[in-house]
């Protein structure tokens, strides 16, 4: 098929090529995610698992001949997670410029924040980069409580003790009867020796921020401890869904009363999701983004994924996923040099066989 024409090869062309369904109900992104959850389980051996190995050398192939260097299906574009230490933070939310504002100036009027958006819009994302931007700030001192659906009170207190530590703040251990890996073991101790650190990190001139996702998970009795943390000097940065937002009123409105809400992180627009498209290829190959156009995908493409994700960005990045995967196995079967292949509309309706 090569040289037969120097039209590039998208959804709308070489269609007889390739005419069997990768598996039954699944997309070619659930295959990729399937070979991720293999490879961190260590499986291997047998035939579905030789077949996902022979998808993943072409996906790889395809990043490679793209200019990037992966070496598992995780490095390939839009498979960026926000929990990842590498995250760029501008695939998600810079252009949200007026929620950046704002958290920023509540940041250092050191109020209580509630950061309040449905699910997918980039919440997460957000607390990763506070986590890391913020823990650099001389200035800051970021607790992150992870897990917050199987937290405990004395949890939540040994998340703002193991910070302080970190940083250099100690409690007086003599002045607890019991300890258990450097944190007092009964919870009312855990509150006093936070209560301690906090105020040595205070008289400092810094801030403690307790970072806290999901709010809309948290029982009663997180939300009282939350409000304690809160009166005893620690910072609050709570996240999640208004129905969370509810619920923390519902449940604590003495503690809702003290946050400063910012509701609703804008959604993508047509022009973010092809910046989001180039700075996902700028960092797959290391390089800066210099505000280059987006590769691979045209505009219509880009149009296409706006409206099937109304701009939310975990959709954006599972759409972006779902065509870049077609691209490489129209790549891998046609043999096209690939400056020819495109991502169009047309190329999500085609069915893939695995072989060759």
């Amino acid at each position: 098929m090569a040289g037969e024409s120097d039209e590039p090869i998208s959804g709308e062309s070489e269609r007889a090529s390739v005419t069997t369904s990768a598996s039954d109900g699944q997309s070619v992104g659930d295959i990729v995610e399937r070979i991720q959850s293999l490879e961190d389980d260590g499986e291997s051996g047998g035939i579905l698992l030789d077949q996902l190995s022979e998808v993943e050398d072409k996906l790889l192939a395809f990043g490679r001949a793209l200019g990037g260097d992966p070496e598992t299906v995780a490095d390939l574009p839009f498979t960026e997670e926000a929990n990842t230490d590498g995250m760029p933070e501008p695939l998600y939310v810079r252009h949200d410029a007026e929620m950046l504002n704002q958290v920023t100036s509540w940041l250092l009027q050191e109020q209580h924040i509630g950061l309040v958006s449905h699910y997918g819009t980039g919440k997460t994302a957000f607390r990763e980069i506070v986590r890391r931007d913020l823990g650099e700030h001389d200035d800051f001192l970021v607790a992150v409580l992870d897990n917050p659906r199987e937290t405990t009170p004395r949890k939540l207190y040994a998340t703002v003790l193991t910070t302080a530590r970190a940083a250099g703040y100690e409690f007086e251990q003599r002045d607890y009867w019991q300890t258990r890996d450097g944190i007092p073991w009964a919870t009312d101790d855990a509150k006093e020796a936070a209560r301690e650190v906090v105020e040595a990190v205070r008289a400092d001139g810094k801030t403690l921020l307790l970072v806290v996702d999901e709010i809309e998970v948290l029982s009663d009795e997180i939300l009282s401890t939350l409000q304690v943390a809160g009166d005893a000097g620690v910072r609050l940065f709570l996240m999640g869904t208004p129905e969370g937002k509810q619920r923390v009123a519902n449940l604590r409105g003495t503690l809702d009363s003290r946050l400063r809400y910012y509701e609703g992180i804008d959604p993508f627009d047509p022009t973010d999701i092809a910046e989001y498209i180039a700075r996902s290829f700028a960092y797959f190959r290391d390089k800066p983004y210099t505000g280059q156009a987006p590769e691979l995908f045209t505009e219509a493409a880009i149009r296409d994924i706006h409206e099937r994700t109304d701009g939310i960005p975990r959709e954006v990045r599972i759409e972006c996923r779902e065509l870049f995967t077609r691209a490489a196995f129209v790549w891998a079967r046609t043999g096209q040099s690939i400056d020819r292949i495109k991502v169009t509309p047309e190329l999500r309706h085609r069915r893939f066989g695995m072989g060759t």
